[in-house]
């Protein structure tokens, strides 16, 4: 029986164990196995919502182990960290008790790469050190914990002095997670000071500065999106530094290019994807940013037992002047087509190639604005939608990845206990 690795359980990842599990797991027809470094799985598109305090990362995660007892397939905990084409085995890589290592070698007929993305530094200087990325939960945490304790750190140096102060988080990077992020921390902000955890002005006392090398923020979006988006932040007290690079980061500030330094209490760099060394040390062809080149079908130039799709492969649809980006959609249409395509593959039916349909593009601010830009076949401008309706279509999008690892029962389950949390709790960690 055949042997199908699944390396990395993000948005595609587990999506995909979860399809193939049902449809070839279960059914005696494959052996599915999923690989990841960590227990359980967050939807990534939420992690500034987690910086924020906005989401309790216990009630939204799932469990790989009850996933794969669910839909049929194994999950293995590990890092992957190397691979041997020629025998078709990947090396994963655990820490034992006694803080030693240990690898383990996992044999595969076919290989799908879904490692995700990780922060790029860009090689700026003092980036890696001093800056907070978003990668990971554990990530987000500690940026929620940061950004409290300057707050409370500046309060109580603003009492000792009997004088105004005011806290600064610098957020690098204007995509779509910076400028989510941006409006979460000022709100998270105003709803700390109503509760007494720190004493700076709910609106003077908290500076949040957006920081964009690109003229616009959201770049690659839709142009009338990103500059509605730009006066709603505005609007809410969030400066926004367009054409601004970020030459050196220190504790304290932001070095840039041509103007003085920026203070900063707290800076978090939203700024690029890349994706782990493994994958340039594989044999395969990788783009400037690390990210594995396919083709059509998803499958690697140089490897037909191996596949790669999400924020780790590179995809240029024919035609086009420019691979996908690294959005959420992407990663789910990707998985959507290979739990089609590779049980074709395995029973040697014909497969056809991917096509990505762009569906629009969601921003969800805080509280409940948000806005959106939808795309529809025959719409060739699409429609510009906010408020409410922008806020629902947000939700559909999570309910939809929700309904797809979990099906229709536990995802209303689900729903129906974050919906209660949110009710009785006042929006954001009071911790």
């Amino acid at each position: 029986m055949k042997t199908i690795v699944i390396a990395g359980g993000g948005t595609a990842g587990l999506q995909l164990a979860a399809r193939l599990g049902k449809q070839l797991g279960k059914r005696g027809l494959a052996n599915i196995v999923l690989v990841d470094r960590y227990r359980t799985h967050l939807w990534k598109p939420l992690l500034h919502e987690v910086a924020a305090g906005k989401l309790e990362p216990y009630i939204h995660h799932t469990s790989f182990a009850l996933q794969a007892r669910r839909y049929g397939f194994r999950f293995v905990q590990g890092e992957f960290t190397s691979l041997d084409r020629d025998n078709r085995t990947l090396t994963i890589t655990t820490a034992g008790s006694d803080g030693a290592t240990h690898a383990t070698a996992l044999a595969y007929d076919t290989l799908v790469l879904a490692i995700g993305g990780t922060t790029q530094y860009f090689g700026v200087p003092g980036a890696r050190e001093h800056a907070l990325a978003l990668d990971t939960v554990p990530g987000a945490e500690y940026a929620r914990t940061q950004i409290v304790e300057a707050l409370r750190r500046v309060s109580s140096q603003a009492r000792a002095a009997e004088r105004p102060a005011r806290a600064s988080v610098a957020i690098v990077g204007a995509g779509a997670t910076g400028v989510q992020l941006a409006a979460q921390v000022r709100q998270m902000s105003r709803v700390l000071s109503q509760y007494g955890i720190h004493s700076l002005d709910p609106d003077r006392g908290t500076e949040v500065l957006l920081v964009e090398a690109s003229g616009n923020i959201l770049p690659g979006m839709d142009r009338r999106l990103a500059d509605r988006t730009t006066a709603e932040l505005r609007a809410q007290g969030i400066q926004i530094l367009l054409n601004t690079r970020v030459t050196e980061v220190r504790p304290d500030c932001l070095h840039i290019a041509g103007a003085a330094p920026v203070a900063a209490d707290v800076t978090i760099w939203t700024a690029g994807v890349t994706v782990s060394p493994v994958l340039s040390n594989i044999g395969l062809q990788v783009t400037r940013n690390g990210r594995v080149r396919v083709g059509d079908r998803l499958q690697t130039l140089e490897d037909e037992h191996i596949y790669a799709l999400g924020d780790c492969a590179s995809f240029r649809p024919a035609g086009e002047q420019a691979e996908l980006p690294t959005r959420a959609q992407v990663a789910h249409q990707q998985a959507i087509y290979l739990a089609r395509a590779l049980p074709r593959a395995l029973a040697g039916k014909p497969v056809a190639g991917f096509t990505f349909r762009d569906r629009g593009s969601v921003i969800s601010l805080a509280d409940d604005m948000a806005l959106c830009h939808l795309l529809a076949p025959g719409a060739s401008d699409g429609w510009q939608v906010q408020g409410a309706l922008a806020k629902l279509v947000h939700g559909v999008i999570y309910r939809r990845h929700v309904l797809a690892i979990q099906g229709f029962a536990r995802a209303a389950a689900i729903t129906l206990s974050q919906r209660l949390e949110r009710l009785l709790g006042v929006g954001y960690r009071l911790d």
